[in-house]
């Protein structure tokens, strides 16, 4: 008998995000065995790509208990978790749920409703406390209480999941994966090098990151300055767009810090690319300079591309970046980001970029990334008496 799936996910995405992992995930489910279902809190580009995969998909209010953003914030998401509930509650009777899997860690709601028809119900995290760490203690606890198994995606999330010493026993680490595709942008025939006008000889550093301040890009853009001024060649691109209105302002001071550092001609921004993987293939080393990330898929991109990475030490990144395949910095040091560029082009950076690819498809991909999330579902399953299967994937 196929099982059904409701998958939460309260952010609508433009590009990147939650919905990236989510679609990996249910492009990976056999459709002999599964059928998801999706609930989003509202519309954006992924609906059309969830319902080209023959997915049902829902749009619905759904609660979170977050960052606030107004002196309103919890009241409203207080009301709002009743519609939560109930919409759970009917989308379960009506197309036979068998376990509902909650994406963030502050979207309440599913779990509840969950609970409350006997069936399984799974919290994905996609978060890295920031701030003040009992906060999301509190909210670690609730989804500790209210979910049968919590999701983590690196080690340093498991700390909003400890309280008085003693950690959550429901934690389950799990690894994003990804799988590639051939692009089909008109891009991809040009040669990157050509577009920009940049020699055979001189080496590409390039970053693929929303235009975001949590993506550090402007201690990218210093460090490029910094590497210049040393007297090194080379040339940094950067791939990406704003994606909210706040980070329009971000966008643009970023032009003007690199029209200020005299850095145009070294510093190219290229926008949002329908051609990325395309892209990371003509690059030399790929560079993350985050201030915050829990586990950037950028960077898996970047070593299957077969590049080596150089990235500041956030959230997972340590987990994926070691020193067979790359270096790490502190963040927000350009100095240190400019080093390590001139360290790792003295290196064997290509076979270091070959290391990285055999780590990322060995721990990394989509297989093993699903093989994994539907071994915890067939064993709730058998947890809930509801006939869980013997499935093929092996633990990593």
């Amino acid at each position: 008998m196929v099982k059904h799936i409701l998958y939460l996910q309260p952010y609508p995405s433009q590009v990147g995000g939650v919905d990236t992992v989510l679609l990996q995930l249910i492009e990976g489910l056999d459709r002999t065995q599964y059928q998801p279902f999706v609930l989003l809190a509202g519309h954006s580009p992924y609906v059309e790509r969830y319902e080209s995969l023959g997915v049902k998909v829902f749009i619905g209010k759904l609660a979170v208990f977050g960052k606030p953003t107004s002196y309103r914030y919890y009241w409203d998401n207080t009301l709002k978790l009743f519609s939560t509930v109930r919409t759970v509650l009917d989308i379960i009777k009506k197309h036979r749920i068998d376990l509902v899997h909650s994406h963030k860690m502050e979207l309440m709601g599913g779990n509840i409703a969950a609970k409350l028809k006997g069936i399984p119900s799974v919290q994905t995290v996609h978060e890295l406390p920031r701030g003040m760490l009992p906060a999301y203690q509190m909210v670690g606890m609730l989804n500790h209480l209210l979910n049968d198994k919590v999701v983590v995606l690196c080690e340093r999330s498991k700390v909003m999941f400890r309280w008085f010493g003693r950690e959550s026993g429901k934690l389950t680490k799990i690894y994003n994966g990804i799988h590639f595709s051939k692009s089909n942008s008109d891009n991809a025939s040009i040669p990157l090098r050509e577009q920009l006008g940049v020699s055979a000889e001189e080496p590409l550093m390039m970053t693929v990151a929303r235009l975001a301040p949590e993506k550090g890009i402007e201690t990218l853009i210093r460090a490029a300055e910094r590497f210049k001024a040393d007297g090194n060649r080379g040339h940094f691109v950067i791939v990406g767009d704003a994606t909210f209105e706040h980070e329009k302002v971000y966008k643009e001071k970023l032009f003007a810090l690199a029209g200020e550092l005299g850095m145009t001609d070294r510093v190219h921004f290229l926008g949002l690319r329908r051609d990325v993987p395309e892209l990371l293939c003509q690059a030399d080393v790929f560079v993350l300079s985050s201030v915050y990330d829990t586990f950037p898929t950028a960077v898996l991109e970047a070593m299957r591309a077969g590049l080596p990475v150089i990235s500041t030490d956030v959230g997972g990144v340590p987990e994926m970046v070691r020193p067979e395949n790359g270096l790490m910095t502190p963040v927000f040091d350009f100095n240190a980001l400019s080093k390590a560029v001139t360290t790792m082009l003295s290196m064997d950076y290509k076979t270091m970029g070959r290391r990285g690819k055999e780590i990322m498809e060995n721990e990394f991909s989509r297989e093993a990334y699903v093989g994994q999330t539907v071994r915890l579902y067939e064993e709730l399953w058998i947890q809930y008496g509801k006939g869980g299967r013997q499935v093929e994937y092996a633990r990593s």
